[in-house]
């Protein structure tokens, strides 16, 4: 008894081309889902983390699918603002200073003539003619103090290393469902 089988090579070449384009395409889309996530994470906490909001840097962000060689594709989060890249989070020593209202600069003054102190956390900014003190300040902690660091290898590179890695494993989902859509023809 014999066995035979013949294999047509085109066929076969053929239909690992259209698997190896149906996963490219499965993935690339799965790939550029991640970095939309990433991106919309970052724009979301973008200004959370600064006070001064232009505008300009946190909304400036888009993804688009990049491919390096034959064999190597990216999805990347980049910046139409290349000023998004140097913006810095306040540092652990930052403070914030602003003027006394008319109503605090009342009470700072009656502590004064009391007790010829100012209260702690308010300077003056000079003295007026009678020697009394005059534009004061008021300094607290700012209370988005925190490391200092860029936002964008925060937000977007440390963050977004965690929410690709918790989404790596749809990879493999990606995979399966070009090979389905290959099944079903």
């Amino acid at each position: 008894m014999s066995a035979k089988v013949t294999v047509d090579t085109r066929k076969v070449e053929r239909v690992l081309d259209d698997l190896v384009d149906k996963c490219v395409k499965e993935i690339g889309a799965l790939l550029v889902d991640i970095a939309d996530d990433v991106e919309a994470h970052a724009e979301d906490n973008w200004y959370k983390q600064v006070r001064r909001r232009t505008g300009k840097t946190g909304t400036a962000l888009e993804t688009e699918l990049r491919t390096r060689g034959p064999d190597r594709l990216e999805a990347v989060v980049a910046s139409t603002n290349k000023s998004s890249y140097m913006v810095h989070r306040p540092g652990p020593l930052s403070m914030r200073s602003r003027r006394a209202t008319a109503e605090e600069y009342s009470q700072m003054m009656s502590q004064y003539r009391r007790t010829g102190t100012l209260p702690e956390g308010v300077s003056m900014g000079r003295r007026d003619a009678d020697g009394q003190p005059i534009l004061l300040r008021i300094t607290t902690r700012n209370p988005l103090a925190s490391d200092g660091k860029t936002l964008w290898s925060q937000l977007v590179i440390k963050d977004g290393k965690k929410l690709t890695s918790a989404r790596a494993p749809e990879i493999g989902d990606a995979v399966q469902r070009a090979a389905d859509s290959l099944r079903q023809r």
